[in-house]
């Protein structure tokens, strides 16, 4: 997720690329410095791994935010009815997060569920595009641009 859904996914591609070659030239050279033939071969060892940590290092997640359900102000969601994404989450999640089963222990059936998880919604429906799970229930964009307006409200369960 982190990797393949990167806008630059193509850099992270040739990063792991390249670190795993030097890693598999330290393997390779390390058989002639054995024999006494090369040098050490630790430079390459050191260069992959230099170049895998600092891909992770990059390509981090940001550290989430989590917003107590009633943190948040009545004016934020002003206008907004969530029952428009009530009826998108009973369509699209409740499959798999509702009352008879809860994918990940993740129940969305209720306001008093799904507010908690406001945040991580956002981010699996909206920004990662990861779920429904393969699109199995075919959430539409507009679907999708639907959460994310709601999340930018503030994410009102009222």
């Amino acid at each position: 997720s982190f990797t393949w859904g990167h806008p630059q996914n193509w850099l992270v591609l040739i990063l792991m690329m390249f670190a795993g070659a030097a890693i598999r030239q330290f393997f390779v050279l390390r058989h002639g410095y054995k024999l006494g033939h090369n040098g050490h071969p630790w430079p390459y060892a050191l260069v992959g791994v230099a170049v895998l940590v600092g891909a992770v290092v990059w390509l981090r997640p940001g550290a989430p935010v989590f917003v107590a359900s009633g943190a948040l102000s009545t004016e934020v969601g002003a206008g907004f009815d969530y029952k428009e994404v009530q009826s998108v989450l009973q369509q699209r999640c409740v499959q798999c997060h509702g009352p008879e089963l809860q994918m990940k222990g993740v129940r969305l059936d209720t306001p008093d569920q799904v507010a908690p998880r406001a945040q991580l919604i956002y981010q699996q429906v909206v920004l990662q595009k990861l779920m429904p799970m393969n699109n199995a229930t075919q959430m539409t964009e507009a679907e999708r641009a639907l959460v994310a307006r709601w999340y930018q409200a503030g994410a009102p369960v009222n």
